[in-house]
């Protein structure tokens, strides 16, 4: 068994010669050239996290190369909360009130064979509000509009569950409740 983690520095071409012997006969010699090549660092993680004002979030930065590369937050700011461990990778942390937006920031790994540098978004949200009324009254036989609308970062979609009268229809992109309702689906 050839085994083990070449040191940094140590890339290049060497040439062995492995011997077999077993008292029979002269013994077998094999020329080897074993390789060693050096590996730069690249980083493998996504280049973008979303994590929400008051609420924890997490997200690992990782990386590939030999000999095994450090990290590090080679340029930008975090949002208050919010920090980096370089010996792990984590950026973590609950984002303070007052941190919405987007932060450009830049990681780096790097180890004695180069480095690599990605640009990364962390996104910093706030939780979903609704800023329209809770209920509408529709008429049947006659056309009705509702817009439902709802505040946050980035911008929610919406969506409906349970069952609209025959006639009346959600439309999600623009947060429309209209139609006409048909004779017989009067209710709550």
């Amino acid at each position: 068994v050839l085994s083990g983690t070449p040191n940094a520095g140590t890339a290049g071409t060497y040439t062995l010669t492995f011997a077999a012997t077993n008292g029979v006969g002269a013994p077998a010699s094999q020329t080897f050239t074993l390789t060693v090549a050096a590996v730069t660092p690249n980083i493998t993680s996504a280049d973008a996290a979303l994590f929400g004002v008051g609420l924890p979030g997490s997200f690992t930065v990782t990386a590939t190369g030999s000999p095994t590369p450090t990290l590090s937050l080679s340029s930008g700011t975090l949002p208050a909360g919010v920090t980096f461990d370089a010996a792990t990778g984590v950026l973590s942390g609950t984002p303070a009130a007052g941190t919405a937006g987007t932060y450009p920031l830049e990681f780096t790994a790097s180890n004695a064979n180069g480095g690599d540098t990605q640009s990364f978004t962390l996104t910093v949200g706030t939780t979903p509000v609704f800023a329209s009324g809770t209920a509408a009254t529709f008429y049947t036989g006659l056309s009705n509009t509702f817009t439902v609308t709802a505040n946050g970062s980035p911008t929610p979609t919406l969506g409906v569950t349970g069952a609209l009268p025959a006639g009346v229809t959600f439309t999600p992109g623009t947060g429309a409740l209209s139609g006409t309702p048909l004779a017989g689906t009067a209710g709550a």
